[in-house]
């Protein structure tokens, strides 16, 4: 018996012991998750700002399909023959007839039956429990009415629970330098330098006369010039021209201290990532030739970097751009309407950027699949297997998708809006004239759950969700649990678009490669923040604010070539004053003397011949050479 006990203990601490590093991780998330909110919240506007549930409501809106009167015609069903409400979430099981004026039970049929909870009547939304146990779509897809018994075992796709967070070398570091090199390390500078510089040379034929502003460019002053555009965003300066910010009257001395503004914009125009004598052969294939290596390199990093959390985003990103582009596109509802768009992935809690892909058109080879699935899968490839959460927007939810994603290898659950001309929509989910507000109507397809949700008269939502299979709704909101869980997820991408707006490096081009260089920077800042934030609190240190994060980074990524510039000899005394104070050197090179003045000689003129000479005779008045005579001492001794 005291063996027995013994091996009880034992039990008990190993299990005390394993579920301290478990807890721990979790306070650490939560800490992580609420730094991230605040520093969020923090650098949004005050005329942007609002709560996340006010946001979601009326973003949930604008995907809401306004019904034309030909979809009311076509459907000729009656709420008053056809459906009855009935409140969902109770614990016994009740037959109501939603003409039933004192609320008296009365029986149909067993395909009629719903759960009712009486405690809960006031406070949960209705929810329409058609007749038929069988719903059908336009092109028979099957929808039972009647869902899974709730006492069944939770199925394997929603048990999970992954702590997002740093990998591999990525938790080794917390400073803002060191983060950044680790989304654009040194062999994206090399490349931006040795192709720069080839275009410099062609640019510098132009010129009669070589000068500093066009001679070639180093890694030092390309990380200084990402440096300044860093702090540009930093500052939200980055909208004014060049003369104005590097003016010392109006901006900071740190501008000119780094280089000129005629070198600025030397500089950004001299910017290239690829061979422009091969770009030709390969752009026949790839129409993102220009800036493909660059791209696909930092999108690696940020795949390995990080793992994102249990519940994932799918949307897209228009980056601002008017100029020429063969992918250019169109977006009314965007802030940007024209740009480069992306589809890109990134950590629901987090706001983390996992992967991305540029649109490249009509042309995008999908290998004859839809192009929404084929962005989906892609994007999530590094993540197959994992039961993790996809939430979509009504652009790539679709029902053969969902069940695709279901099975091996992908194994992803899905949450997202449908678009009203979806063929697999029953049309007793479709809006009528007679359908009560603020009410659901539910059907099931095993693992797949559709939900057609009024929230107006003339708006429907319809969503699709492979995660929950029973009918609820909240308490406090009257919404589908789907909707809510849709509206707590769906906006990642956005925050993260909404960041990079705000910080942005971005500045006026005509050339679009030089246009995604400047969000591959945006999105370096809001990543590399991610991982400072996660890194600190996990070692127990506080974690900075994000305006002083990318002002820090811009100081070290100045810092190297200020040094470097600071010892240059025919550098203007001026500036070296300004690079001494900046790195804080208390002797200068080369600096005035305070103990001894420094004394000039001055030539004086002579009025008479009108010449200048500084040997004047103030007895003749005139120039001493005039009248002294040269004698040896030899020769008059």
């Amino acid at each position: 018996m005291a063996k027995n006990g013994e091996l009880r203990l034992n039990r008990r601490k190993q299990r005390t012991e394993h579920q301290k590093p478990e807890m721990d991780l979790r306070s650490q998330n939560e800490k992580i998750l609420q730094w991230l909110e605040e520093s969020d919240t923090e650098s949004i506007p005050d005329n942007q700002s609002q709560s996340d549930s006010e946001e979601d409501n009326s973003n949930l809106e604008t995907e809401i399909h306004f019904e034309t009167d030909e979809s009311d015609e076509d459907v000729a069903v009656s709420s008053e023959d056809d459906v009855f409400v009935s409140r969902a979430g109770r614990s016994r099981r009740l037959v109501i007839d939603s003409d039933s004026d004192d609320g008296t039970p009365t029986t149909f049929g067993s395909n009629q039956i719903v759960d009712v909870n009486n405690e809960h009547t006031q406070h949960q939304q209705s929810v329409i429990q058609p007749r038929q146990n069988t719903l059908y779509g336009k092109n028979q897809h099957k929808w039972s009415t009647i869902p899974r018994d709730p006492r069944t075992r939770t199925g394997a796709r929603n048990v999970l629970h992954i702590v997002p967070g740093p990998v591999g070398i990525s938790k080794e570091f917390s400073e803002p330098k060191d983060l950044f090199h680790l989304f654009i390390p040194e062999e994206i500078i090399d490349i931006i330098v040795q192709y720069s510089n080839i275009e410099i040379n062609i640019k510098n034929n132009k010129y009669k006369t070589s000068k500093y502003t066009t001679t070639q460019t180093s890694a030092n002053e390309i990380k200084a010039l990402l440096g300044l555009l860093i702090q540009f965003a930093a500052l939200k300066s980055n909208h004014l021209p060049t003369r104005t910010l590097f003016d010392t009257l109006r901006s900071a001395k740190t501008y000119k201290a780094c280089m000129s503004a005629e070198r600025f914009d030397f500089l950004l125009g001299c910017i290239r990532f690829d061979d422009k004598n091969t770009r030709r052969e390969r752009r026949e294939s790839d129409r993102l030739a220009p800036i493909r290596d660059v791209w696909e390199k930092f999108i690696e990093n940020c795949k390995k970097l990080y793992k994102p959390g249990s519940y994932i985003t799918v949307d897209e990103q228009l980056v601002g751009f008017r100029g020429r582009c063969p992918f250019r596109m169109y977006i009314p509802n965007k802030p940007n309407k024209y740009g480069l768009k992306l589809v890109m992935i990134a950590d629901s809690s987090t706001k983390y950027m996992c992967n991305a892909i540029p649109y490249m058109g009509k042309n995008t080879n999908t290998g004859n699949e839809p192009l929404a699935n084929y962005f989906v899968k892609e994007l999530c490839k590094p993540y197959q297997g994992s039961n993790r959460n996809i939430t979509m927007d009504n652009w790539f939810t679709s029902v053969p998708l969902a069940a695709e994603l279901l099975k091996p290898p992908y194994k992803f659950t899905v949450v997202g809006t449908l678009r009203s001309n979806k063929r697999e929509i029953p049309k007793e989910m479709v809006n009528t004239r007679n359908r009560p507000v603020g009410n659901s109507i539910f059907g099931f397809d095993k693992e797949m759950t559709l939900v057609s949700y009024k929230p107006k008269t003339n708006k429907i939502a319809y969503l699709l969700s492979t995660t929950h299979d029973q009918p609820s709704i909240n308490a406090n909101s009257k919404k589908p649990e789907i909707i809510e869980f849709y509206n707590s997820t769906k906006g990642a991408v956005d925050t993260v678009d909404q960041m990079c707006s705000i910080m942005s490096t971005s500045r006026k081009t005509n050339r679009w490669p030089i246009c995604l260089f400047f969000n591959i920077l945006n999105l370096t800042i809001v990543n590399a923040y991610v991982i400072h934030v996660s890194n600190a609190i996990r070692n127990g240190t506080k974690p900075m604010k994000r305006r002083p994060f990318a002002l820090q980074l811009a100081d070290d990524l100045m810092k190297p070539w200020l040094q470097e510039r600071y010892q240059t000899v025919t550098l203007q005394r001026n500036l070296k004053l300004i690079i001494a104070e900046i790195l804080k050197i208390n002797d200068p090179q080369e600096g005035p003397s305070h103990d001894v003045p420094k004394t000039r000689k001055f030539a004086t003129s002579v009025l008479q011949k009108r010449r200048m000479t500084t040997t004047f005779c103030k007895v003749q008045n005139t120039d001493l050479q005039e009248h002294v005579v040269s004698m040896c001492n030899l020769c008059s001794g």
